[in-house]
């Protein structure tokens, strides 16, 4: 299996099926990335920060994996349960938009339907996170 890096697959990035492969992630995914790093970090559990917000843990999953919109209530709250500020939350999570769209991934403010441009965008995201 050949190891490229995101410079290299960024470079030849070819469309398929005259669709463009370039990776898409919303922005609520990479809100929900940094609540999750955040939380992982404070050694809490979905299902700690699921109670908080009075929702079940799939709920919970749901917001911070990008799949459903967080209320500024939701962010709020998390960010309290988190001990820091909900501006820091928005801060990691456009520090993710910037990296991405430096290698040419799109950061839309909803959900994009294109699942194969979303699948790109999310391993990229997966491998921009595991450096760090």
């Amino acid at each position: 299996m050949r190891n490229y890096s995101l410079e290299a697959y960024m470079n030849n990035n070819q469309p398929v099926n005259g669709m463009s492969t370039q990776g898409v992630v919303p922005y609520n995914t990479l809100v929900g990335k940094s609540i999750e790093k955040l939380r992982t970090q404070a050694g809490l559990t979905q299902a700690d920060l699921a109670a908080a917000l009075e929702l079940g843990q799939s709920a919970y999953s749901k917001l911070e994996s990008g799949q459903t919109a967080m209320t500024l209530a939701q962010l709020r709250l998390i960010a309290s349960k988190l001990k820091c500020e909900p501006h820091k939350i928005l801060q990691s999570a456009d520090a993710l938009a910037l990296q991405l769209e430096k290698s040419g991934v799109e950061v839309p403010a909803k959900k994009d339907e294109n699942k194969a441009a979303l699948l790109i965008g999310l391993g990229l995201l997966l491998a921009l996170m595991s450096k760090s």
